[in-house]
């Protein structure tokens, strides 16, 4: 079942930024779900999320944000990185693309390679996997840009993600180092679901129109955009404490681990309720599995290393290594997790952008 086993490369430093706007959901939600609201924030975990509001920014501002504060704050400079990796499903523009961008603006080496990758939910695990695989090819650090501002696809009417979604970038630096242990990932897709998350009005299967823009009504008196995120929060539920699971039992199986092996299980920040859900089937301790979802909101797969910088970076800074499991999973319908030891790690906590 591991797909790919990946040695001498560590987490060096990470970095979060968010929007300085909090919207409170118990301010923001009393008009579309009424007495439901406050059960609903308490099973969500989603008390306040940061958005970006009308100021226009983008991932790409969060994210090269982010990265300058690593650059200032840690021994790593920006002319030391020889690949930029950005992972985004909401880039600046369709072209170029965001990392392009991000070389210029951070100073990095022209002999760079620089490149996005679209995924949602489990898209830093990929951004990882990519990154360690460049890094033991060109020996040098990569930077892994992360971020996401979903709020800006997200209709304020649609019940079923209105209070869900926060915005967040997020810097990482994965560099060579001869003393880590192996890096053990792997990766599911069942692309059949994808109609669980998606956003179906942008692409070029669906040209943007005039009609792109025009709020239709559904069903449970949610009222949203063709450019909006769409989810069947049921399903979704089901998906991820059914399926994976089962996946997340059989990666550990045959690693031959259990959740006493871990420091932490650090997961994709979907759903409070999911995770505990999750959380006790796998038989987590609750101080095992930290969240952070009710300060920021689901930011989709930068949810990750922003929980990192959040809750537990201080924690990983010793030279004692820390056996950490992290596992994105959601809109594709995609998993994807990583067995990895963090040591001698930098965190710059989380900054406002």
């Amino acid at each position: 079942m591991v797909y790919s086993e990946i040695s001498n490369v560590r987490i060096e430093a990470m970095a979060a930024c968010v929007p300085k706007t909090v919207v409170r959901n118990i301010d923001f939600g009393r008009g579309l779900y009424g007495d439901k609201l406050e059960s609903l924030i308490n099973s969500t975990g989603m008390i306040e999320r940061r958005v970006c509001g009308d100021e226009h920014i983008t991932s790409l501002d969060l994210c090269v944000k982010a990265a300058n504060e690593v650059f200032t704050n840690s021994s790593i400079r920006s002319r030391d990185i020889g690949a930029v990796v950005f992972v985004t499903l909401t880039p600046d523009a369709l072209m170029p693309n965001n990392a392009s961008a991000a070389q210029s603006l951070l100073h990095i080496p022209e002999h760079s390679a620089c490149f996005d990758v679209n995924h949602a939910c489990s898209g830093y695990i990929y951004g990882l996997w990519i990154s360690s695989l460049i890094v033991q090819s060109i020996k040098r650090p990569v930077l892994l840009l992360d971020g996401d501002t979903n709020s800006y696809y997200v209709s304020p009417a649609d019940k079923s993600t209105a209070i869900l979604f926060g915005d967040a970038g997020t810097a990482t630096i994965v560099g060579l180092d001869d003393d880590s242990s192996c890096w053990s990932f792997d990766f599911k897709t069942e692309g059949e679901g994808r109609r669980f998350i998606q956003i179906p009005g942008i692409g070029f299967k669906t040209p943007l129109n005039e009609k792109s823009l025009v709020y239709h009504e559904y069903p449970d008196g949610s009222t949203r955009r063709d450019i909006d995120m769409e989810m069947d929060g049921a399903g979704v539920f089901m998906y991820v404490v059914n399926n994976v699971y089962s996946y997340l039992t059989a990666f550990m199986d045959e690693l031959e681990v259990g959740p006493e092996d871990y420091a932490y299980a650090i997961f994709h920040q979907a759903n409070a309720f999911m995770l505990r859900q999750l959380a006790r089937k796998l038989s987590f301790r609750q101080d095992q599995v930290p969240m952070s979802m009710g300060k920021f909101g689901n930011t989709s797969s930068a949810s990750i290393p922003l929980n990192i910088c959040s809750e537990i970076g201080d924690q990983l800074n010793s030279s004692v290594p820390q056996r950490i499991l992290m596992s994105g999973f959601g809109a594709g319908l995609a998993y994807g997790a990583v067995d990895m030891e963090i040591k001698d790690f930098q965190s710059m906590g989380v900054i406002e952008y």
